[in-house]
């Protein structure tokens, strides 16, 4: 802990740490606050994330405090993925961005309101891609997302035709739109 920049240990190895910022901040300027041992991850559209975002509250039992945590809110998550994914630079990212949102599809409690919320975006005009980009996807039970996802996922116990539920998901996330 004795050193000017933050590296973390991981049994043998290191993790590697990153830094999100928009794409547009010179890589110099970060480095210069947080050092070159994190990785600077540059995400396209992150002023979307910023601006749609909850706050949550977090309790530490044992030092009797809460801390607030910003994050984006559920359908801007979802959203800015469906607007992304596409862009990914190699399969396993884009299949663990696609596995993300349908993690979501899956198990957000208000996932009714979490698509009104995604229809709302579409509606103010944000990432016109979105609908096209699912509609490339998520077509048929056949198409190369749902067999992403249905890989990335590996087998369910819990669904008998795990594909099915895959490409129906994302269907109803498309009708949202």
């Amino acid at each position: 802990m004795d050193r000017m920049y933050p590296v973390v240990l991981y049994k043998e190895g290191k993790v590697r740490l990153d830094f999100i910022a928009p794409p547009e901040i010179k890589a110099e300027i970060i480095e210069r606050l947080i050092g070159r041992q994190i990785d600077i991850n540059k995400i396209d559209k992150f002023e979307f994330l910023l601006e749609h975002r909850i706050v949550i509250e977090v309790e530490d039992k044992k030092k009797e405090k809460t801390y607030k945590i910003n994050c984006p809110k559920p359908s801007a998550f979802l959203y800015h993925k469906g607007a992304t994914f596409i862009h990914r630079e190699d399969e396993p990212k884009q299949a663990k961005d696609l596995h993300y949102m349908y993690f979501m599809l899956r198990y957000a409690p208000d996932l009714d309101i979490v698509l009104k919320e995604v229809g709302q975006y579409k509606k103010k005009g944000y990432f016109n891609e979105v609908s096209q980009n699912l509609d490339r996807y998520f077509e048929r039970k056949t198409s190369q997302g749902c067999l992403i996802v249905e890989k990335e996922n590996g087998p369910d116990e819990y669904i008998d035709y795990l594909r099915q539920d895959i490409f129906e998901r994302f269907r109803k996330l498309r009708q949202s739109l």
